[in-house]
């Protein structure tokens, strides 16, 4: 073999190398250090990513917005000493639905909480909502996480609150609570420009941080093995479609579409 040949081998071996660093880095969360035991661990979700722009206006993508958002909540949570942290990405790549769940589950996450800004079609939509998924049964948490993150979201950031919704998502397949956030629409020119605005950011990831520990404090007297019924868990409907385009909502009541569209 001559010296090309054994270049050729080296650079496979040291790509096949590189690889798997990767995504044996991907696949394995760290566990707890003697630092972080006894901390509770929180999943947070920055929604699409690398091949997967999520919602787009122009050259501006939902998974970049989603990205800033989640390392600031992410800063924010860092100074309390009785939580850490784990993202089901820390970098622009795409990572599979399934994997974000095997992320948190493994990594022993007590809360999932998914990042996105919304879109649609009318470009005067506007508003901040979260969402639940709709096999959640209403005494399942998941609901009073959501009300607290709607609620200091709404409060934090001034925006429209639409509510609480809830559609068949991926986060059935979670065994703890979890919910999605949709922060603002990227189509709507105004709450654009507010969401690519780091000020603006920091009010957002301040209502999830703020949601967060509110939710955090409420279960230490509402453990899981506790049967009582969430006293902030609002009545359950369901919306007809799933995707984002959603009838609004004035308050974290949940509410039924009276269209077989739904509009906004």
């Amino acid at each position: 073999m001559n010296k090309r040949g054994y270049i050729a081998i080296a650079v496979i071996v040291l790509l096949a190398a590189a690889a798997v660093a990767y995504f044996g880095f991907l696949r394995q969360p760290a566990g707890p250090s003697a630092s972080t035991k006894g901390k509770i661990l929180v999943a947070l979700d920055a929604g699409h990513g690398g091949k997967d722009p999520g919602a787009t206006s122009g050259d501006y993508t939902e998974k970049a917005i989603n990205f800033a958002i989640v390392k600031k909540i992410q800063s924010l949570l860092a100074s309390d000493p009785q939580i850490r942290t784990i993202t089901t990405r820390s970098v622009d790549v795409f990572v599979p639905l399934e994997e974000r769940i095997r992320i948190a589950q493994d990594g022993g996450a007590s809360i999932y909480v998914s990042v996105h800004v919304n879109s649609f079609t009318q470009s005067d939509v506007s508003g901040v909502e979260t969402w639940v998924d709709t096999t959640r049964k209403d005494s399942d948490p998941s609901w009073t996480l959501a009300a607290m993150l709607q609620d200091a979201l709404s409060l934090s950031t001034g925006a429209r609150n639409r509510g609480i919704r809830t559609q068949e998502s991926y986060l059935q397949r979670t065994s703890m609570p979890a919910v999605t956030v949709e922060v603002g629409y990227i189509t709507n020119p105004s709450e654009r420009t507010q969401l690519l605005d780091g000020l603006y950011q920091d009010k957002i990831a301040a209502g999830v941080v703020t949601g967060i520990r509110q939710f955090l404090a409420w279960r230490v007297t509402n453990p899981p093995a506790s049967s009582a019924t969430p006293a902030t868990t609002p009545t359950k409907a369901t919306a007809p479609s799933t995707t984002k385009t959603t009838t609004p909502a004035t308050s974290t009541t949940k509410t039924t579409p009276t269209s077989a569209k739904p509009k906004p």
